[in-house]
């Protein structure tokens, strides 16, 4: 049973914190380590699954997708005709995927929340 608790914990760490095509990654996951995990569920909301994977530590898988936009800020050109004209950047939309188990140090079950802090971050591959 524990052989299949750990295969299915590497399949889950399939993903990562990924870019999706085309775009760049805003925020690294492993930002968060050192953290609350109650911090990450607040954010985030509830966590997909929730698995005991040592005596100390505990896995939080989350699949978070957050979308922001980027560009507008205004840049001018020169022409010495006509004066100076003011132009905007193009606005584009920036998409984060994170998706990723968030191991936390919590010695026993009776361990609240938020005093649950996050050790590592696992992004699924």
């Amino acid at each position: 049973m524990k052989k299949f608790a750990l295969a299915t914990a590497l399949a889950l760490l399939a993903g990562g914190c990924v870019p999706t095509i085309n775009e760049t990654l805003a925020v690294s996951c492993s930002d968060y380590i050192g953290k609350p995990i109650s911090t990450r569920i607040a954010a985030l909301g509830p966590p997909k699954t929730v698995y005991r994977m040592s005596p100390t530590q505990v896995g939080y898988v989350f699949e978070s997708r957050e979308t922001t936009f980027v560009g507008g800020e205004p840049y001018y050109t020169v022409n010495y005709l006509v004066g100076a004209d003011k132009h905007r950047r193009p606005i584009r939309p920036l998409t984060t995927t994170c998706t990723g188990v968030f191991v936390a140090h919590a010695p026993s079950d009776a361990t609240p929340i938020s005093q649950r802090v996050i050790v590592d971050v696992i992004p699924a591959l």
